[in-house]
């Protein structure tokens, strides 16, 4: 397939999920100026929610406040500046309508990026249902495309800019930091001691030139991200369950950190003997997803683009894509029952079936470490294989 062929059929491919999206997730014109509660009522009754529409309400987009500076918002900085310039296109409708067009954009750039060096990533990327159901969910997909862009850099060998460009990513949302210990890991040992002193310092300085203007105007709305993560409840899920209940928040939250850092050093470890760099930082990624107190159903299409970029087999991907869109119907149906306080059926779902779709969510994220530990131990055995001509004769 030809370069301009390959990339008109992902682009058609992309086009199709977010059309299909837009036309399931559009409210109908008496809720779409309604308050929050009657929004949240029919999204949860038709399985059409979308924090898009949410987030516009409970932060009173509509208002026009600054982010940080005069409001606080849960989430890194780059994403808030993102959500405010895009609030200035009037009502909410036109701001659904709005981010719908940038993350269709950047859901364009991703593919993009990808196909540059990752065909077959790129193509597992548009292919995955995973976008019909997350591209809108949130606004993780230009995360996605910060990520992609960083990486794309990172295999030309522009340092500086690929420091740059994660910095934007990490602070637009967390998840794409896994890859730079690996990333320098592999360049310090390829003997680039200077380029990733520059990649570092470009990452730190473009960190503080997002960072430092927000914090300085209002500290406390700025550091509500790392406040409000650092407080908030464990969930009904891996460490809070029918087997057991951990529900103390700091313990919960040193275990994982103990073994979020753990899996990391392993995976810097790995990259450090020769081990590839994608496969350890998805390594790294689904353990920390693994044991995070808090678990929301984007965070598969994360999970999935680290392990399509990884090259993991195909078995694993149609895995994740599927306990992706699992994660999302129980997600979304649990909530839709709860809607009706007096059904029967909630205690019945969340005995029966809620607890099942979660076994099965972790069971696709323990795929990922197992789909490495595989990949790892089949690159070691054919690095130590003795070719035919130092066999030793018999």
């Amino acid at each position: 397939m030809s370069n301009n062929r390959h990339l008109a059929t992902g682009a058609f491919a992309i086009t199709g999920w977010y059309g299909l999206a837009l036309w399931r997730l559009v409210p109908p014109a008496t809720i779409r100026g309604a308050s929050l509660t009657a929004y949240q009522h029919w999204a949860y009754q038709h399985i059409a929610y979308s924090d898009i529409f949410a987030l516009y309400r409970a932060h009173d987009l509509a208002c026009h406040g600054l982010m940080y500076w005069q409001t606080p918002l849960e989430y890194p900085v780059v994403m808030g500046l993102i959500m405010w310039l895009l609030a200035l296109v009037p009502h909410a409708t036109g701001f659904f309508y709005a981010t719908t067009a940038s993350l269709w954009l950047s859901a364009l750039a991703a593919f993009y990026s990808l196909s540059d060096w990752k065909t077959e990533a790129a193509w597992a990327f548009v292919a995955s249902p995973l976008l019909l159901v997350y591209g809108l969910l949130n606004w993780d997909v230009m995360g996605i495309a910060l990520m992609g862009g960083g990486l794309y850099l990172f295999r030309r060998q522009c340092y500086q800019a690929t420091g740059a460009v994660f910095a934007l990513a990490v602070f637009f949302k967390l998840f794409p930091i896994f890859y730079l210990p690996v990333m320098a890991a592999s360049m310090l040992r390829g003997g680039q001691r200077k380029p990733v002193i520059r990649m570092i310092l470009s990452f730190i300085a473009t960190a503080l030139v997002i960072n430092v203007p927000a914090a300085t105007g209002n500290w406390s709305n700025w550091s509500l991200f790392f406040r409000y993560n650092a407080t908030r409840t464990v969930s009904a899920d891996l460490w809070n369950n029918s087997a057991w209940h951990l529900k103390s928040v700091t313990l919960v939250d040193g275990l994982s950190l103990v073994i979020t850092l753990l899996a990391w050093a392993i995976a810097t470890r790995a990259v450090w003997r020769g081990y590839s760099l994608y496969p350890a930082a998805t390594l790294a990624f689904a353990v920390f997803l693994s044991v995070n107190k808090v678990f929301s159903p984007q965070y598969m299409i994360w999970l999935f683009t680290f392990a399509a970029i990884a090259g993991y087999p195909n078995w694993s991907l149609v895995l994740v894509s599927a306990a992706g869109l699992l994660d999302y119907a129980n997600s979304l149906l649990i909530l839709g029952l709860s809607d009706h306080a007096q059904s029967a059926l909630v205690p019945w779902y969340h005995q029966q079936l809620f607890s099942w779709g979660l076994l099965i969510r972790y069971l696709a994220i323990a795929s990922i470490p197992l789909a490495s530990l595989s990949q790892w131990l089949g690159t070691h055995r054919s690095r130590n294989t003795p070719t035919p001509s130092n066999r030793v004769a018999p």
